[in-house]
This record gives C-alpha cells, structure tokens and sequence, in this order.
C-alpha cells in the first residue's frame, strides 16, 4: 500500500493576483445553482445548522496548489463522512463541529473553453453544543470553507516532475512556487507560473474559515 505523506490545506498564504484555471489566468468562477434539493434523501433535523458549500474547484489556489478536473471526479466522494472543524484546527477529533453528510460534483465549460470542475458539499453542525459557531453561519460572520486533503504525490507545473514525497521535488518546488519561470518546452522557451498539481487526493477535513485559499469556496444556502 502507499504511504500518505503530502498534506494540503486551503489556507490562504499568499495574494489572488495571477493565478485561475489549471489550463490559463482565466479568473472567471462558475458557482453552479447547488441547493439543498441536490442532496438525495436529505431531511434536516432539528438543533443543526445545515450549509451547502462550494468545498474547491479545478483552480490554483493560494496555495498555489493545483486540483486537475480529472482527479478531482475521481475523489470528490472522499469528502462524505469527515468532519467539519473551524480554520483547520484538526489535531484533537473533539475540536469538530459537525461532519459532511454528501457531496456532489459538478463541471462547465467556462467562456474560455477550459472546463471548471467543482464539488459541493452539505454540512451538518451541531448547534445546540456550538451556539455560537452555529450563530456565525447564520448570521454570515463565517461564509468560506477550506478544505484538507492527503496526496499521493504532486506534479510541477513548470517541469511536470512527479514527486511523492518531499525528498523528490524538482528545482522548483517549494522554492520557486507561486513564482513564474522559463523553461523550454518541445523547443520552445515558455513563462511558467510554478504550482503544484495534485494527484490522488484525499479529502478528510473541511474547515469553515474567515479566508479560503479557493476565492469560489463559498457558502451558497444555509439553514437551520
């Protein structure tokens, strides 16, 4: 079995400038009309708050990590079941406030041709034992989400080098990421701006946060 060691997070490290789709700058976000009657079987119960969040995208964060649409349709189910914490404050299991009861994916084909893949998720928090988190949501003090996921392994954007663990990144990862570059593409000199894509995630936490590294990750309904 392969190890699990690359550890990513949706907080926001750096500015939004320069960064968009996985395939160009294209900053354009298509939030599809997600709601609470896209989650099959759904019956909210009483003393919970329930969102529908835009949980990430097929975008290059802030992070400056990249989530391809292919890998992204292969493990968005990962996400059901884990649990929900506030600004990734997850090393204790009793520091959650609740768990991701479904998520769905959807995709579009935004104006620039490149294909927008994004995973929504229905989030359960329990608002008798968490008031106040419970109140923030609904009064829209907390209105983001960042995710957490283990990969098996990342891809340099500017040298497509495959690394699975640390000790394998290229000359540009960590040093150089979020920075563009040039190298020589099928004899062409190319500017690269240096990300890392990540294969074979595994989503096992999504926080409620202030600031989400994905600028999509909003919350698009809520009740309780």
């Amino acid at each position: 079995d392969k190890v699990l060691i690359m550890i990513k997070f949706g907080a926001p490290t750096v500015t939004l400038m320069g960064r968009g789709s996985l395939s160009g700058n294209s900053q354009d976000i298509d939030l599809h009309n997600v709601t609470f009657d896209d989650f099959k079987g759904f019956e909210p119960t009483k003393g919970y708050v329930y969102a529908v969040s835009r949980a990430i995208s097929s975008r290059v964060n802030a992070n400056y990590d990249g989530w391809p649409v292919d890998q992204i349709k292969k493990s968005y189910k990962t996400f059901v079941g884990r649990p929900i914490y506030v600004e990734h404050n997850n090393s204790d299991p009793d520091r959650a406030r609740g768990v991701i009861l479904d998520a769905v994916y959807r995709e579009s084909k935004l104006a620039s041709g490149v294909i927008d893949a994004s995973v929504y998720c229905l989030m359960e928090v329990d608002a008798e034992t968490f008031p106040k988190l419970a109140n923030a949501i609904m009064d829209g003090q907390l209105n983001a989400v960042s995710m957490g996921a283990d990969v098996e392994g990342t891809q340099c954007s500017a040298c497509g080098k495959y690394a699975s663990k640390p000790a394998e990144y290229c000359t540009h990862i960590p040093r150089l990421k979020g920075r563009t570059v040039t190298v020589y593409k099928q004899g062409k000199r190319i500017e690269s701006l240096v990300y890392e894509s990540c294969i074979k995630p595994n989503f096992f936490e999504l926080s409620f946060v202030f600031e989400p590294a994905d600028e999509s990750a909003w919350l698009l309904q809520k009740k309780r």
